[in-house]
């Protein structure tokens, strides 16, 4: 009982971050424009779509990066996933679910195919992601003719853009990354090769059937996201050259910091309190009449200090004990003159 007790507190703590932040912003932003950061349904609607995304993709990169690889065809995978799923969708006739099932299962194939990659040829991860956003870039775009997935005027499609159904799916993500990482023995594999993808294979992982996993399920979430995406512009349309990149390496930062707050709960509820975040954040940028180039100058700031913040917040402890240790030698060697 004092576990569960325990745990509920812990959450509760990482609720009050985003919290913080909201009233933060709304404060700043009725001093400076005598309005509300959230004014209306449609600021709630939007805020529930954008969150639905953000986490959505962020659970997605936690994956391959809690076991040390980033791979760079994520974007390429939610592309070929969005464009080719929801165009196959589209002609067979499925309403807005059978599209949102079409696609997570080109994503999934998607990210099994770079995964088997991986774990056959020992492709660096970062070249063999780069090689594969490529394919998959010229795949959505040669697939779709390149018109991409056009969603205006197509029927049946609308419970893709109810905030209710993007709540729901996000839920369903959600407790599946709970469950995952809460009571399955992924989670045990997954610190195990953070820490040495070598020491984990000895001591019994199956780490080539961990990768492939990680990949899959990578590539059938951020299907998710380009779906939602699609539908809430009406369209996707298809990149080359690796811009498919930008939406999710945007990403990251909400990703580190739901990492980072999961040390106190879990990675589902750490990521969901993480984008929760930087959408309020932003969205109170936003409301400041601040441009969107200075607003990602300024969050990408804050990702670079953020992670300066991760890289040294054990140096004041180490230097609190090497004081301490010097403090004690000078002690004794005070007893060892007095003695002598």
């Amino acid at each position: 009982m004092m576990k569960i007790k325990d745990y509920i507190h812990k959450s509760a703590l990482i609720v009050l971050v985003p919290l913080v932040v909201g009233l933060i912003m709304e404060v700043i932003v009725y001093m400076q424009t005598g309005g509300h950061l959230i004014g209306s349904m449609l600021d709630v609607r939007n805020l529930v779509r954008d969150i639905g995304t953000t986490a959505i993709i962020a659970f997605a990169l936690s994956l391959n990066l809690g076991s040390g690889r980033f791979d760079l065809s994520l974007g390429a995978q939610r592309l070929v996933a969005t464009i080719i799923g929801g165009n196959i969708a589209l002609r067979l006739g499925f309403n807005g679910t059978g599209l949102l099932l079409m696609a997570i299962l080109i994503g999934l194939v998607a990210g099994f195919i770079v995964g088997m990659i991986f774990i056959t040829f020992r492709v660096p991860p970062v070249i063999l992601g780069l090689g594969m956003a490529m394919i998959y870039e010229s795949i959505a775009f040669a697939g779709s003719g390149g018109r991409g997935l056009q969603l205006f005027g197509a029927s049946d499609i609308g419970m893709l853009v109810n905030p209710n159904f993007t709540m729901m799916v996000l839920g369903i993500a959600t407790a599946f990354i709970f469950v995952l990482f809460t009571f399955t023995k992924f989670r045990y594999e997954m610190q195990a090769m953070r820490g040495s993808q070598k020491t984990a294979k000895n001591s019994g992982i199956n780490v080539f059937r961990h990768v492939v996993i990680c990949y899959t399920i990578a590539g059938g979430l951020v299907a998710i996201a380009g779906v939602f995406s699609a539908a809430l512009d009406g369209a996707l349309n298809p990149v080359l050259g690796m811009s498919s990149n930008s939406a999710v390496i945007a990403m990251t930062f909400p990703m580190f910091i739901g990492t980072y707050l999961s040390r106190r709960s879990n990675m589902a509820i750490g990521i969901i309190s993480a984008a929760l975040t930087v959408r309020l954040f932003s969205v109170g940028l936003a409301s400041l009449h601040i441009s969107s180039a200075l607003n990602t100058t300024i969050n990408m700031v804050l990702f670079i200090g953020f992670l300066a913040f991760l890289a040294n917040r054990h140096i004041p402890d180490l230097r609190k004990r090497e004081r301490a240790r010097i403090k004690e030698a000078h002690a004794k060697l005070r007893e060892l003159s007095v003695s002598s």
